[in-house]
């Protein structure tokens, strides 16, 4: 089970806080996950592979300044992502039925309003299975659409060669996602899905500003965000189908590197 959940959450004093709050949210997250299974927040914490869940900053912050204010009684919202069943469930128990009646980012008490799970509530918000995203392409009779838009709400950016490349081109943006896929899904996909976006797919339009994320070692780490449309020049329905479900799997997954602690924060848009 895939799950994208909004936190609606309310200032209770006013605080000047870090415009860039991953890092904290991605603690707090982990902190109530450990409150009710110690083992799975373990091996999250530990893991050096791809981490099943994606943390986001306060959704709309101010990401290009180094801080930013947040006014008592101010509604605000952040988003988590699970793309595993076990961690799902944990999180829409403790969290979509049951929600705490605070939240804490980088020491700063919010009152939780909110908590919403379907894109009805909120546009980041939703619910899928893999088995769900799939059916819904390559099972579809009707002819696939070649192109696909997505929004980069958060700097997002990708290893390559030993380089942070902070554009998210065609083979780097779906490369990310298959590989996300094939690790967590029970449905595995062509790996060569990369090579597919390197050698027909093309960047064909784009709005995209780079924005600088701060790094533990106190360095920088750039990325883009905005909006991105790539276009399929060739290949066979198989392909296509991939385009598009790896698109629509955005949304829980993220894109690039750091998306446990607030970059790559991906989805479609336009359909």
């Amino acid at each position: 089970m895939l799950t994208s959940l909004v936190l609606t959450l309310t200032a209770e004093a006013d605080a000047v806080l870090p415009a860039q709050l991953g890092r904290a949210h991605y603690a707090e997250t982990l902190a109530l996950i450990r409150r009710h299974d110690p083992a799975l927040a373990a091996q999250i914490h530990a893991s050096d592979g791809p981490k099943p869940l994606t943390c986001s900053g306060l959704l709309g912050a101010p990401a290009a300044r180094q801080s930013f204010t947040v006014h008592s009684g101010r509604q605000y919202a952040v988003r988590i992502t699970s793309l595993t069943p076990a961690l799902s469930e944990l999180l829409m128990a403790t969290l979509a039925t049951q929600p705490p009646s605070h939240w804490t980012l980088h020491g700063h008490s919010f009152a939780v309003c909110a908590v919403a799970s379907q894109p009805e509530e909120h546009p980041w918000a939703g619910a899928a299975t893999y088995e769900a995203l799939a059916a819904a392409q390559l099972l579809q009779p009707a002819q696939l659409p070649r192109q696909v838009t997505l929004e980069f709400a958060s700097p997002t950016a990708f290893r390559s060669a030993g380089m942070t490349v902070p554009v998210p081109l065609p083979d780097l943006v779906f490369g990310s996602l298959v590989e996300r896929w094939n690790h967590f899904s029970p449905i595995t996909l062509s790996p060569e899905m990369r090579r597919y976006g390197a050698e027909r797919v093309a960047l064909s339009r784009y709005r995209l500003e780079s924005q600088a994320v701060g790094q533990k070692d106190q360095g920088l780490r750039i990325g883009a965000v905005g909006q991105a449309t790539y276009t399929a020049l060739g290949g066979d329905r198989y392909w296509l189908a991939l385009l598009q479900m790896l698109s629509d799997f955005a949304r829980y997954s993220g894109v690039g590197v750091q998306t446990a602690t607030g970059m790559g924060q991906a989805r479609r848009v336009g359909r």
